[in-house]
């Protein structure tokens, strides 16, 4: 089992790695650095300059930085999905009695599987927006499987398993709450997303200063979610800190990297306003919230393994 839970988090880690790449590589504008599928102008390995080129091809569709920048989102992707296959065969050869870690694990990678199928409808239909959310969602969803995976595993090595623990009344209430809506302004900030490259594409004259104000209500919904989202992750790392019973390290990081995480999402959320939405800023932005989402589901498993206390004083 100590094998298998350190694979586990090994590969979440790699998955968050490869969400960041993935969030690079949309803020960078390189989702067609490699305009085909799987290869890149033709080659496995990029090319580096102009005269590797494949015959005919014309030269203005290549730019370095940006083949490689999708070249190594594709390369975080492959070394994801061998690792979710590696435990995949851990599980089904020495965990079969355990289901809580067989099933999840091997649902990883039937969806990661789907998820570099669905890399390649990303390039053939040219970054078309509901394609690219989904392969967002479907990130989250893999990196979900595996924290859930790394969460059992972990409990099954615990060896302080006759002290009772608890979350606080009504948590899991918050918990819900909290992870819904913060999915919900992921996927509106993709939205959000979609909508200024629309503009920029189509309005080259407009200054990036404009590009935000031109987006209709959509900006103002995911501004007004991500503060409600803001203040119920506080509240919740703040109650979990003061009202658990017992909580193990994990779940009181948890809470804390919470408070945190919402602290810094607002500083950056300033900053994009200010700055007109610099690039940097946005990938931040983006991959912030993905791990936000795992902390609160981190919580959800510890209520559900836990219980609650029945009532608070």
């Amino acid at each position: 089992m100590r094998g298998f839970r350190k694979l586990a988090l090994i590969t979440t880690g790699v998955t968050y790695f490869l969400i960041f790449i993935g969030g690079l590589v949309r803020v960078a504008g390189a989702g067609m650095g490699c305009p085909d599928w799987p290869k890149c102008f033709g080659r496995w390995i990029p090319p580096t300059s102009i005269d590797q080129l494949p015959h005919g091809l014309d030269p203005t569709t290549f730019n370095f930085t940006l083949a490689w920048i999708e070249y190594f989102n594709r390369l975080a992707g492959v070394l994801t999905g061998l690792l979710i296959l590696s435990m995949a065969i851990y599980s089904i050869v020495k965990l079969r009695e355990h289901k809580k870690l067989l099933w999840p694990t091997n649902a990883a990678l039937v969806l990661v599987a789907f998820q570099g199928w669905q890399g390649g409808q990303v390039v053939a239909l040219n970054l078309k927006p509901i394609v690219v959310s989904m392969h967002l969602v479907l990130a989250l969803i893999i990196v979900s499987l595996l924290i859930y995976v790394s969460y059992y595993a972990t409990q099954q090595m615990d060896e302080n398993v006759g002290i009772k623990r608890a979350m606080p009344a009504k948590a899991k209430m918050w918990i819900v709450l909290t992870y819904g809506l913060g999915i919900l302004t992921i996927l509106l900030g993709t939205q959000l997303r979609s909508a200024l490259e629309v503009i920029r594409d189509n309005f080259t004259a407009m200054s990036e200063s404009n590009w935000l104000a031109s987006v209709g209500m959509i900006k103002h919904i995911h501004m007004t979610l991500g503060l409600i989202t803001a203040g119920l992750g506080a509240h919740l790392g703040a109650k979990v800190m003061k009202r658990a019973v017992n909580p193990t390290s994990l779940v009181l990081k948890s809470a804390i990297g919470l408070m945190g995480l919402m602290t810094l999402q607002i500083v950056i959320g300033v900053v994009m306003l200010v700055w007109n939405m610099p690039a940097l800023m946005q990938l931040f932005h983006l991959w912030i919230a993905s791990i936000f989402v795992g902390l609160v589901l981190i919580l959800y498993l510890a209520d559900t393994n836990w219980g609650e206390v029945s009532n608070e004083s």
